[in-house]
């Protein structure tokens, strides 16, 4: 059972993809925008979702790939994820991240702490038997 209240927004980071998986609880949280952007602040070790709008240039359009059959929207980036691996230096290449975060309703905000990241995976190993 998870420590985890399904209250919380959920983001996830793959490094081995470059995918970053925002679940549809954080979109439900945000009123199911049309439009997000993502605000990284390598200071303070932060990620955020905000609500956005078609004329911010750096909106990505959410409806357009997301659907009721899947469970989250995704976003593919190298550079993106090259960045969130410096606000926290002991992310693993090849792995899969968690993170719960909170919600600002009266922003349209979903910000998370990269320093919170919880490993999802382990690799898996294959090994000789003596």
């Amino acid at each position: 059972m998870s420590n985890h209240p399904s209250s919380q927004p959920i983001l996830c980071i793959d490094l081995k993809k470059n995918r970053i998986r925002i679940h549809k609880l954080t979109l439900h949280m945000l009123s199911d925008p049309e439009y997000i952007q993502l605000l990284v602040n390598p200071d303070s070790h932060m990620i955020a979702v905000k609500k956005s709008v078609r004329q911010d240039y750096l909106a990505h359009h959410v409806r357009s790939c997301y659907s009721d059959i899947r469970n989250s929207y995704e976003l593919y980036s190298r550079e993106l994820l090259q960045t969130l691996r410096q606000t926290n230096t002991e992310l693993s290449n090849n792995r899969s991240y968690r993170i719960y975060g909170a919600i600002n309703k009266n922003e349209g905000l979903a910000s998370f702490s990269m320093q919170e990241c919880i490993l999802v995976d382990e690799p898996v190993r294959m090994g000789k038997t003596v």
